[in-house]
């Protein structure tokens, strides 16, 4: 069976690796993703080639695992097992809630690290830089054809699509934006799924810097304190490396994504840092690069009705929406679960 994954983040990572323990060497799997590199909302980028031990994780921080879940327990031992994570160090953290029921991990080589984990566990053939815009049914061969503006580019039995809802609503064309249209009732409930917005800014630091002045690893910003900054960490110390390079992230709070999500990346990132160094006045300012993320759709916050894992738009050749959009949380707990049920199905109708 020959299966395309359109999305290289963590969903789709999940969902190859589950159906690689099924189906062994009789299965073929081929992801596609329009960026340069895989992770999708968890992404780890480095300040440069010539700098690349210094690196930030610009979407999910760090991996929470609820203790009583069996379910994802299994993937967690793995994950720390194979040394992919390790245990969040919380001593010199500001603001992290504390829940005796929840157990946080970070991933030393950076978070994206835990979606190349399961790509290659699941032996992937990944095609980046390759923004699909159309899927097609093509009865003839009973497969769907996925193609970008410029060209068709390969077909299976089935199709996976983990992007965010709202792509999937307005930036696919052909047979996938038809059967959306024909099931009214799908796409209704589609309509429902919301993300909050936020922008990222990763400060990356030169050697030359061996000290930044922060007491702290990570720190959550009350509202009271600033009112555009959530999220701020000391990217290497949260990894427990305390020697430079040094590198730091910020997150904005929802209110200030909301507010200017439309607005230029580079300008809001500007005014974002001087707002760090305004809060921070005892950061260096000696900086090697910046680098600015806008996540207009960062966290679900209202998934798709009733948390089914996936749905299916076509059975023969299958074509699935999948992803945390259709978990009851949106977190990597929730992926594992939609990834798990997602799974289930595709093995249900081809077994």
């Amino acid at each position: 069976m020959r299966v395309i994954l359109i999305g290289a983040g963590i969903s789709n990572a999940l969902i190859s690796f589950l159906l690689r323990r099924q189906y062994g060497p009789a299965i073929k799997l081929i992801v596609f993703d329009k960026d340069k590199s895989v992770g999708g909302r968890m992404t780890t980028s480095c300040d440069s080639e010539g700098n690349h031990h210094c690196f930030i994780d610009m979407g999910a921080q760090y991996l929470t695992l609820t203790k009583s879940n069996s379910t994802t327990t299994k993937l967690f031992q793995q994950l720390i097992d194979d040394h992919v994570i390790e245990l969040l160090d919380k001593q010199n953290t500001i603001g992290m809630r504390e829940n005796p029921d929840k157990i946080d991990y970070m991933a030393p080589r950076g978070i994206a690290s835990v979606v190349r984990y399961f790509f290659e566990q699941a032996v992937v053939e990944i095609n980046l830089s390759k923004h699909i815009t159309k899927i097609d049914l093509d009865s003839t061969n009973n497969k769907c054809a996925i193609s970008t503006n410029e060209e068709k580019l390969d077909e299976a039995e089935v199709v996976i699509v983990t992007v965010p809802v709202p792509q999937v609503l307005t930036q696919f064309k052909g047979s996938i934006a038809q059967l959306i249209d024909d099931k009214k009732e799908v796409k209704d409930k589609l309509g429902q799924v919301k993300y909050s917005s936020r922008f990222a800014v990763g400060l990356y630091y030169p050697t030359s810097i061996i000290n930044l002045n922060i007491p702290w690893r990570i720190y959550y910003v009350d509202k009271n304190e600033n009112d555009c900054l959530r999220y701020l960490a000391i990217d290497n110390a949260k990894r427990n490396k305390n020697e430079p390079p040094f590198s730091l992230i910020a997150h904005t709070n929802v209110d200030f994504g909301a507010k200017y999500i439309e607005a230029d990346t580079r300008v809001i990132g500007e005014q974002i840092k001087e707002n760090i160094f305004q809060f921070l006045p005892e950061l260096p300012r000696d900086i090697n690069n910046t680098k600015y993320h806008k996540w207009k759709y960062s966290q679900v916050i209202q998934s798709y009705p009733d948390t089914p894992g996936y749905v299916l738009l076509n059975e023969h050749p299958l074509l699935v929406l999948a992803g945390d959009s259709f978990a009851a949380e949106s977190t990597f707990e929730g992926c594992i679960e939609a990834a798990i049920e997602t799974a289930k199905k595709i093995c249900e109708l081809f077994n």
